[in-house]
């Protein structure tokens, strides 16, 4: 048995199709039910109910004023019956076989969340859908879900599809979308669901995704894409340019509640999503490199070097920042040192809310928060798009950054991701924006120092 949950915000037309794709599926009536939640329409959502309720086991619930899908979704489950739910959307028109695709056996233990695939008809698909369900082969190439990149593992816009790289090896939770995504009802509760904060649209299924993804440990194997259970997107009409622009207090609100890179490097639109599922796995393994190499410079060894006042406040990136874990572990030669506020993100030490990991490109932190940020090493390895975030977010929040290159710490490029190394490159990348020289240099180390030019800031 498995309960259907779909809120709605008006889209009549588009519920009464998809209520009429899911009386027609292969799975009997008997085997599943439907819970519609109205959230507060103003279009007559009951009357659409109404006109199915002789061939689907139909529950309809309104609430009082609109409270978003979050809320919609925990009320729709609160009040089915299933011990599988399959959350989807007003628009999702679902093929024959959706239901039966996400059932499972008694007993089976195969990942807990399955994703479905999501078609974007065109006009002419849209119309096809009447008649019956287009095959694959007739669909365009700009009706697939941006998610069909990972089906066979290998990259399809690459010319050199042999070496694919599959984008949920360790980022499944930054795929999953509740127009077609299914789970036992168990797993939803220990979650406590949907985060009901979210009230506009966007990113609320990708936090409840992410949690899941942190219940299991981080773990992606608990997820999996069925590319065979499919629905078609309606087509409704989308401001989307300003969708887009609303979600954008969403990623700085993950980034504080959650402290960790998973999300810190999280982008919009969703098309973006792959970049960064492609990226994270190569940041992973090289900040792992970075953690046991002993040519990586201490923190107490920059300290001194540099010469920081001891006044200044600072924010301090890398592993071992903190005095209790600096090899040092003196007074006066942490990165803690001094009567300055100093905060760290340490690596070394276990995530939790008084230690983020986090690289640095998106901080929870306000503006002009630090006197400067020192960067080890971790900075060496951000694409240049990263790189170039957290630059500005450094600046965002500190007069200057001082960027850390342990000369004893290089990777073969050969390994996976490089790191920088060429600082004279550095140098004029960014200087046509700011401030930036080598105020250090020993046999072990360079720093160098960003600052926004005179007036800039």
């Amino acid at each position: 048995m498995l309960s259907v949950i779909i809120p709605t915000y008006n889209q009549s037309a588009c519920l009464d199709l998809t209520l009429t794709s899911l009386a027609g599926q292969s799975a009997g009536p008997d085997r599943f039910e439907v819970v519609v939640v109205d959230d507060a329409s103003v279009q007559d959502i009951r009357a659409v109910v109404r006109g199915h309720e002789d061939e689907l086991r139909l529950r309809y619930l309104r609430q009082p004023s609109n409270q978003g899908r979050a809320a919609a979704r925990n009320l729709g489950v609160a009040h089915s019956g299933s011990d599988l739910l399959l959350l989807m959307d007003a628009d999702s028109y679902a093929a024959p076989d959706l239901v039966e695709r996400h059932l499972r056996p008694a007993g089976e233990a195969g990942p807990e969340v399955v994703y479905g695939r999501r078609i974007e008809p065109s006009w002419g698909t849209f119309t096809r859908l009447r008649q019956g369900f287009p095959a694959e082969d007739e669909l365009l190439p700009m009706e697939g879900d941006h998610r069909d990149l990972p089906r066979d593992g290998r990259d399809h816009d690459s010319d050199d599809s042999d070496d694919g790289f599959d984008v949920y090896r360790r980022s499944a939770w930054m795929f999953g979308f509740t127009h077609n995504l299914s789970l036992p009802r168990d797993l939803y509760r220990r979650i406590d669901g949907f985060d009901e904060s979210f009230v506009q649209w966007g990113y609320e299924d990708t936090d409840f995704t992410y949690r899941i993804y942190r219940h299991f440990g981080r773990d992606s194997s608990r997820f999996r894409f069925d590319p065979e259970a499919v629905c078609y997107h309606m087509p409704h009409f989308r401001d989307w340019a300003t969708e887009w622009e609303n979600t954008k207090p969403v990623l700085p609100f993950l980034v504080d509640k959650y402290r960790h890179y998973d999300v810190e490097f999280f982008t919009h639109p969703s098309d973006n999503h792959r970049r960064v599922a492609r990226t994270l796995p190569f940041y992973e393994d090289c900040r792992e490199f970075i953690r046991h190499h002993p040519g990586r410079v201490d923190a107490g060894r920059v300290r001194k070097a540099v010469g920081l006042p001891e006044a200044a406040s600072g924010l301090w990136i890398g592993f071992d920042v903190t005095p209790a874990t600096n090899p040092e572990g003196q007074a006066g030669a942490g990165a803690g040192a001094g009567s300055g506020r100093v905060t760290a993100i340490d690596h070394a030490v276990p995530h939790g809310p008084d230690n983020p990991h986090l690289f640095g490109v998106r901080t929870p932190y306000p503006d002009g928060s630090f006197d400067h940020v020192v960067h080890l090493d971790l900075w060496r390895m951000l694409t240049p798009i990263d790189l170039s975030a957290l630059l500005m977010d450094s600046l965002r929040i500190a007069d200057a950054a001082l960027l850390v290159r342990s000369k004893g710490l290089n990777r073969d490029p050969g390994d996976g991701i490089g790191m920088i190394d060429d600082l004279d490159y550095f140098l004029a990348m960014v200087g046509p924006r700011y401030d930036a020289q080598i105020c250090y240099e020993d046999a072990e180390m360079a720093v160098v120092r960003v600052a926004g030019r005179t007036g800039e800031r």
